[in-house]
């Protein structure tokens, strides 16, 4: 995990790429190994480093908002819906059904009230809006509280018309009265997450 510059209401903590082991540090001292352009490449100050191409406010699929006062936020996937219950609903034949799922950690001193977040997803490749739709196979609405140390697995299910592509931004927003009052909500960006429905 790689964690870069706060913006103001939290961190971005960067998951490190599937399949890729954790980032080591180049061996940039004068008994290097590095050839001269690796070096160059992996050592110079210039170099930009994956945290750096993304402000905190952009994560990806798998990335955690960590806010200021201790809560967390990682979404884990965009997930093609494929199980329907007998009243849930199924969208037009022109439409992609996914599910987001994300977790939230309570880092705080004090319960939270999980009805202070409010979330929406939308199209990330054409644009497009996404449609929230009813199902309840497989299914947990982020509502109630969440105790100090404690974490919860939510998820919101949305149509998006196939026209309008597979890749979905998710974001999420604080709107409790302790983070309202204190203008942390209007200090930086709400984090957004991409990726692909999967």
């Amino acid at each position: 995990m790689q964690l870069s510059a706060s913006n103001d209401q939290g961190t971005a903590e960067r998951a490190a790429p599937s399949g890729t082991p954790a980032s080591k540090s180049p061996d940039c001292g004068p008994d290097s190994d590095l050839s001269q352009s690796d070096w160059i490449d992996q050592c110079s100050s210039d170099s930009p480093t994956p945290a750096d191409d993304q402000p905190d406010s952009e994560l990806n699929v798998g990335d955690t908002f960590a806010y200021k006062d201790g809560l967390k936020v990682k979404v884990a996937g965009f997930n093609r819906i494929t199980r329907y219950g007998q009243y849930d609903e199924k969208p037009a034949a022109d439409k992609s059904a996914f599910r987001v799922v994300w977790t939230v950690t309570n880092g705080t001193a004090k319960p939270y009230d999980l009805d202070s977040f409010a979330y929406d997803a939308q199209g990330a490749t054409t644009g497009g809006e996404t449609e929230p739709i009813y199902v309840e196979v497989d299914s947990k609405q982020m509502t109630g509280r969440l105790v100090p140390g404690r974490s919860g697995r939510f998820t919101a299910e949305y149509a998006i018309a196939k026209s309008d592509g597979s890749q979905i931004v998710f974001t999420m927003s604080r709107v409790d009265d302790a983070w309202l009052q204190n203008d942390s909500a209007y200090l930086g960006e709400d984090p957004h997450w991409t990726g692909t429905i999967k």
